[in-house]
């Protein structure tokens, strides 16, 4: 992490990607760097550069807006506000990289599974829920690459949150789940630049 102290209304994205790269550079356990981002990913979500209109829009196809703020060369190091609309959400899936996200405004229901085939039949899978939870504005979840999850708005209201990527999540071969027919199917999500 940087020396430089920040307040919520003075930390930019450009500090934050300026903090994570450095905290990149010296760290390769995913578990490690992961917590040292997250406090600086409460900062950015607690940012009023956080809070622009744009941010809000949603695609109604596929029930939430998901807004690129930032992607390095190669896909590297992406971060993402992802809007999502009352009563709608994503399949159980994974990521492929890892991930750290924190809620700025509203709520997420998030559920983790565990996957308990050895992936090795294309297409199938079989999970297990294995825990949930509600996040509200402040709150952070961490996903390693092989985590699976599945978040859902269950409330009336639209939800926000800063997702930071370790790789773009169009680019890591990742899959989302049927856990109802065992199925695994890859997973790209529309993005907003």
């Amino acid at each position: 992490m940087s020396d430089v102290k920040h307040t919520p209304s003075e930390y930019t994205l450009e500090e934050y990607l300026q903090d994570v790269r450095s905290i990149l550079s010296k760290e390769s356990d995913p578990a490690v760097f992961t917590a040292s981002i997250k406090p600086l990913s409460q900062r950015l979500a607690a940012s009023p550069a956080m809070q622009d209109a744009a941010y809000r829009v949603c695609d109604e196809e596929q029930g939430f807006g998901a807004h690129l703020l930032h992607e390095e060369a190669q896909h590297e190091l992406a971060v993402f506000m992802f809007a999502w609309l009352p009563g709608r959400g994503t399949p159980p899936h994974n990521h492929e990289t890892w991930a750290v996200v924190t809620v700025v405004e509203g709520e997420e229901h998030e559920t983790h599974f565990a996957r308990n085939d050895d992936g090795s039949k294309a297409g199938y899978a079989e999970l297990e829920k294995t825990s949930d939870g509600i996040m509200r504005a402040g709150d952070v979840s961490v996903c390693m690459p092989q985590g699976i999850h599945s978040v859902w708005n269950n409330s009336d209201e639209l939800s926000i949150s800063l997702h930071t990527y370790g790789k773009h999540i169009n680019f890591t071969g990742r899959s989302s789940f049927d856990p109802e027919k065992n199925a695994e199917i890859p997973y790209l999500v529309t993005v907003e630049n």
